[in-house]
């Protein structure tokens, strides 16, 4: 038999049918024969060890969460890039001050910025922000929660911030890792409502409520059980109002998340595995070089002998011995480190910051042959992550919080504003941490030449560095009043221009240019 014979059909292929086949109608010719289709749809003995999945995102995450969370976890400990990766996640979405509150009240809808009442909201938004009235243990302030809740978000793949009436303000908040929730925890419980691994929604997957348990036996929840079937934990229903369920929803229905390394996960256990096999080969190279020999096969007894009866000597840097009688030395040639460790981790390494969205430069720290068209195009596209990742929490943790917050202060008084006029306050906006530039010199010179064309505004260029234009413009006056006071210019301006349109024709009539009373309160 030929050697290709094994690779014949012993019987004819089945015609594949085309779609057509399955309508009304009668049957339709095929058109193109057997290289039609999809060619990555093609099932052949180069792809039968390519498995496709059908499973939805709730059957597929059932499968894996736990594994894939408390591997997360492991990796985060003990390897130095997933450490770096997801601290690298914490410093470019929060920064040093995390994302702050702008309020944007404003006198009457479309009207001018009311900034008594803002300037009140925000103080008051700032004393509640404290450890001591944000946080139900104390210990806490809002920052710290921001911090916390993305760190937990990006390891674990989601987090569970439970809100409590409690507190001067009538809010307070408390963490919950998402292993509260329990993946078997599954039930249908008629007319479409069902719960999913620990979240209890309607027939349209709207959360009604969250069925969390209490700490267990060694602050470890996790038993698999059925609630169902009365198992030995107990879980409590928590109402989806209290709860602000923080994941990324990547599939539609998709009810949990899962960590965010999940794509990377092998790739960077393995490559941390062979950096420490090549590390602890390098040592013993290193310690000892030399083994001993003799014609007789004895004469050397090594240092010890283990339980298998093999010989055992000890590898130290610098050790010398002296050759017994009719033994000979014999070196040996380990060939470490290796020249090649480099380049293989590397190419390792850009895989695995491909699997996490970030640039190789930023996540193995190495600058070596970067230029600065290069560094600032990787640079770019990493930002724009880290820019979703601060919108998603703007829109999935920070305004459900500020809202709930809202509300039960005006409830509590601890904000001087009548309950009715609610709607006024909602108005808020989230200031994210900004980016510096890479080339300073050439960035700066851009907005120059965009603001001068009319294509960006002075309060774009603000927005992007996470500053308010607002506080720019205050500190810039503030600056030239003090200076002017002590009889310093520093402004480039000779002189302050006034705009015709600025002026109120009453007041230009009356030789009144200008407005020192101070905003009071809407109350």
């Amino acid at each position: 038999m030929a050697l290709w014979d094994i690779f014949r059909r012993t019987q004819p292929a089945p015609r594949r049918r085309a779609l057509m086949d399955y309508l009304p109608g009668g049957k339709v010719p095929r058109v193109g024969g057997s290289g039609s289709g999809f060619v990555g749809a093609l099932h052949d003995r180069l792809t039968a060890d390519f498995k496709g999945s059908e499973l939805s995102a709730d059957a597929a995450i059932f499968q894996s969460l736990d594994s894939l969370r408390a591997r997360s976890r492991q990796l985060y400990m003990s390897n130095p890039y997933a450490s770096r990766f997801l601290q690298m996640v914490v410093s470019n979405v929060l920064g040093r001050d995390g994302i702050r509150l702008e309020a944007r009240t404003r006198r009457a809808p479309g009207g001018e910025l009311d900034l008594a009442d803002n300037r009140l909201l925000e103080a008051a938004w700032a004393r509640w922000s404290r450890a001591a009235e944000c946080s139900v243990d104390g210990r806490s302030g809002f920052l710290d929660i921001q911090r916390v809740a993305l760190m937990t978000l990006a390891r674990d793949g989601e987090v569970l911030v439970r809100l409590h009436n409690a507190g001067a303000f009538g809010l307070q908040l408390e963490l919950l890792e998402a292993d509260r929730l329990l993946t078997r925890h599954n039930r249908d419980l008629g007319n479409g409502t069902q719960i999913r691994m620990g979240v209890e929604q309607d027939r349209h997957g709207r959360p009604i409520a969250y069925h969390i348990t209490q700490r267990g036996t060694g602050d470890n929840p996790v038993v698999a059980y059925n609630l169902g079937q009365g198992g030995g934990a107990q879980a409590e229903r928590v109402p989806a109002e209290e709860i602000v369920h923080l994941y990324i929803m990547e599939r539609p229905g998709q009810s949990r998340g899962y960590p965010w390394m999940a794509q990377a996960m092998r790739s960077l256990h393995m490559t941390d595995q062979y950096r420490e096999a090549e590390l602890v080969h390098a040592r013993v190279a290193a310690s000892k070089m030399a083994f001993y020999t003799s014609p007789a096969g004895d004469g050397y007894t090594g240092d010890d002998i283990d339980g298998d009866g093999a010989l055992v000597f000890e590898a130290e840097a610098g050790l010398i011995e002296q050759l017994p009688a009719g033994m000979e030395l014999k070196t040996i040639d380990w060939n470490n480190p290796n020249a090649d460790m480099g380049e293989f981790v590397k190419s390792c390494l850009r895989g695995v910051a491909a699997g996490l969205n970030v640039s190789y430069n930023s996540l193995a720290n190495d600058l070596e042959g970067v230029n600065y068209s290069s560094i600032r195009a990787g640079v770019q596209d990493e930002r724009e992550a880290y820019k979703s990742i601060q919108r998603h929490l703007m829109d999935h943790l920070l305004d459900p919080i500020y809202q709930a917050w809202l509300t039960a202060a005006m409830t509590a008084g601890a904000v001087p504003f009548p309950p009715r006029k609610r709607d006024k306050y909602e108005d808020v906006i989230w200031r994210p941490r900004g980016f510096s530039y890479v080339d300073p010199q050439k960035d700066q010179s851009a907005f120059e030449r965009a603001v001068a064309l009319g294509t960006m505004s002075r309060q774009e260029i603000a927005a992007a560095q996470g500053k308010d234009f607002g506080d720019v413009l205050a500190e810039l006056a503030e600056e030239e009043r003090r200076a002017y006071e002590l009889g310093v210019n520093i402004s480039p301006r000779q002189t302050m221009p006034i705009y015709p349109a600025m002026i109120d024709p009453e007041a230009q009539a009356k030789g009144d240019f200008g407005d020192n009373q101070e905003d009071q309160p809407d109350g």
